[in-house]
């Protein structure tokens, strides 16, 4: 259930980006910090029950890669922002957005260096 819902979260970045509603950037953040928690509660599910991890993904393998490194480096993101150290925040969601394979993730990535800047 929860592969569904990031595959749906994901999508819906992307339905956002493309067709609004305004403001999309704000709208696509809020969907990132959505699918960042998804992808949080299943690394932590699999960890303690890797045979929980499904053989079948809802997303492709492109989509699911560019998943788990956008949860990766937001999860660094945001624990460096919540120690105040906003700057290298910032520097780790500028080195994302050089290595993303995706428009969306990008995107949100974008949303967040502006929130902090």
């Amino acid at each position: 259930m929860l592969r569904v819902a990031s595959h749906l979260l994901d999508q819906a970045a992307i339905e956002v980006r493309e067709n609004g509603p305004d403001p999309a950037a704000e709208n696509i953040e809020g969907i990132g910090r959505a699918l960042f928690e998804v992808i949080r509660v299943q690394h932590k599910i699999f960890a303690l029950q890797p045979e929980l991890e499904p053989r079948s993904l809802a997303a492709s393998s492109r989509e699911a890669e560019a998943n788990q490194l956008f949860s990766q480096f937001m999860h660094e993101a945001i624990e460096l922002e919540d120690v105040g150290n906003t700057a290298a925040a910032v520097e780790r969601y500028t080195r994302f957005i050089g290595i993303s394979p995706t428009y969306h993730h990008r995107e949100i990535a974008r949303a967040e260096i502006r929130r902090l800047s």
